[in-house]
């Protein structure tokens, strides 16, 4: 029952999350993350969705400045992650 519940409340984390991105547009959110917008394009296939059962089980109260906050302290670790997997330190 509880997992039904989380995955609907994530359904929603993530349509909002995506509607966000389309309104404010890909590149413009790329750029203000400080990456290249194609990692939004990849994001777009199963890591948005992981992000919002995350938080959908974790009952995070995401408003908009939390949801910033949030992206860009993801991004961060995902780009020092793979820096390192290829050798670069950031």
């Amino acid at each position: 029952m509880e997992r039904a519940s989380n995955s609907k409340k994530a359904m929603k984390i993530e349509t909002a999350l995506l509607n966000k991105i389309a309104m404010m547009g890909q590149g413009k959110f790329a750029a203000q993350m400080g990456i290249h917008e194609s990692r939004i394009s990849k994001w777009k296939h199963g890591f948005f969705q992981q992000v919002s059962m995350m938080l959908a089980i974790l009952e995070y109260g995401v408003e908009d400045e939390e949801l910033n906050r949030l992206a860009r302290s993801v991004a961060e670790l995902l780009t020092q992650h793979n820096n390192q997997s290829v050798g670069f330190s950031a």
